[in-house]
């Protein structure tokens, strides 16, 4: 057997790896398929041919145009289609034409992979059966467990990529009420700085090597977001990537946090700049606190959240159609 990936051309040396596509290889190499993953980069002439030729088409992201996607139809034995965002709607406001082409993406594909509850949703506004939860997983055996002790400064750390600062710049009236307590400080990891370096906050570079001892260095994680429609799209790999190192989480009560956070179990859910400076401040000065949340954080993200449970359990959705 064969599958065919087609997906944006995202991957750098730097990042050469997603959470969506390439970790379920090794589990699809089980189940006997060859594989192969292009991106918009290639040719779309190359890309039907491979279709042709490929007993599965996993199309990830890819809102294609009308005429493409029925070239592909065409070709394609068996098409899955993945998204973790909003797709249908767009980072900036809704699309007509993006509404458009998820209707139809939905409706002419063997199987829809929804990567939270929010997206499955919209998928079964267009299809009765076919549509899947799968969401957004880590290999957490590869995540060491944060050792929680008495510790000063408390770091409140935050990773994500440049393209989610914004949601920082949100809550800089956060950031500016404990710039006084030399007890606390913010460390914002990501590919580019944040531009709010200062008093109290400090900026890493993100490097795929250092990943996880930089979830180590944090004693807490943050994760802002905004109430709309972009929001509640997304699916949370940074409170899951926390929740796996053994860390507590403070985010707002927004789309997928209200799955991922059990409030007070495994972290904070807080809407104003109040109540994460108290979530915060509580988190700082209780070590055993930070030490049973972040030991149900990490159960919750092994069982909800794992690659070991889904690697098997995708492969075999595929291997199923």
């Amino acid at each position: 057997m064969k599958i065919l990936f087609f997906t944006h051309n995202i991957f750098t040396p730097e990042n050469p790896k997603g959470y969506r596509i390439q970790q379920y290889f090794p589990y699809l190499a089980d189940k006997g398929f060859e594989i192969e993953l292009l991106t918009t980069k290639t040719n779309f002439t190359k890309v039907l041919k491979q279709a042709s030729q490929a007993d599965v088409v996993y199309l990830q992201r890819l809102l294609l145009s009308p005429l493409k996607l029925f070239a592909l139809r065409q070709c394609a034995k068996k098409i899955v289609y993945d998204y973790d965002d909003a797709v249908m709607y767009g980072a900036r406001k809704e699309s007509a034409t993006r509404r458009f082409r998820f209707k139809m993406t939905a409706r002419c594909v063997d199987a829809v992979f929804c990567g939270n509850p929010f997206l499955l949703n919209e998928a079964k506004k267009y299809r009765e059966t076919g549509a899947y939860y799968v969401p957004t997983v880590v290999d957490t055996d590869e995540y060491p467990v944060k050792e929680h002790e008495e510790r000063k400064p408390f770091i409140v750390g935050w990773m994500g990529s440049s393209s989610t600062l914004k949601y920082l710049s949100d809550i800089n009236e956060l950031f500016l009420s404990f710039r006084d307590n030399r007890h606390i400080i913010f460390k914002f990891v990501a590919d580019k700085p944040s531009g709010m370096e200062g008093e109290g906050i400090v900026f890493e570079k993100w490097e795929k090597d250092k990943e996880k001892s930089l979830l180590l260095s944090f004693d807490a994680g943050i994760m802002p977001a905004r109430d709309d429609i972009w929001s509640q799209g997304k699916c949370g790999l940074k409170l899951i990537q926390y929740m796996a190192a053994g860390l507590p989480s403070i985010a707002h009560p927004v789309g997928v946090a209200k799955d991922i956070i059990e409030d007070g179990a495994n972290g904070f859910l807080r809407n104003d700049p109040a109540g994460w400076k108290d979530a915060i401040e509580a988190l700082s000065k209780d070590a055993t606190l930070r030490r049973s949340m972040g030991k149900t954080a990490r159960e919750h993200a092994e069982a909800k959240y794992s690659l070991k449970f889904w690697g098997p359990e995708v492969a075999e959705m595929i291997s199923s159609l």
